[in-house]
């Protein structure tokens, strides 16, 4: 529980209190608490197996803050990462998960 309280406060900044208001205040840590809780549910459905365990902060790394061109065709969007990017594997995996995804309509 420890280690999910510090993700909350140095990844989603729960701590961080803006304004005087309580209001204003409650609503910030609700959106927040939306954002941790939106990024778990990626983490169980799109991430790959070996990344589930990782921190927000790690998985923002690999997965975001990395150099890629998107170049297009006449169909088709292509993602091209440069041949020495370390984290291409869980990259197109990620990838690959999402576009796997199922919507599900009750």
């Amino acid at each position: 529980m420890e280690n999910f309280i510090k993700e909350g406060k140095t990844d989603f900044d729960f701590a961080c209190v803006s304004s005087s208001s309580k209001l204003v205040n409650a609503n910030r840590f609700l959106i927040h608490a939306l954002a941790y809780n939106l990024f778990n549910w990626f983490r169980q459905l799109a991430l790959a197996a070996g990344m589930r365990k990782q921190r927000i902060d790690t998985i923002r790394l690999k997965l975001l803050k990395i150099a890629a061109r998107v170049v297009r065709s006449a169909r088709y969007k292509y993602f091209k990462l440069c041949s020495s990017c370390p984290y291409k594997k869980e990259f197109y995996e990620t990838l690959e998960n999402i576009r796997n995804l199922q919507l599900q309509l009750e």
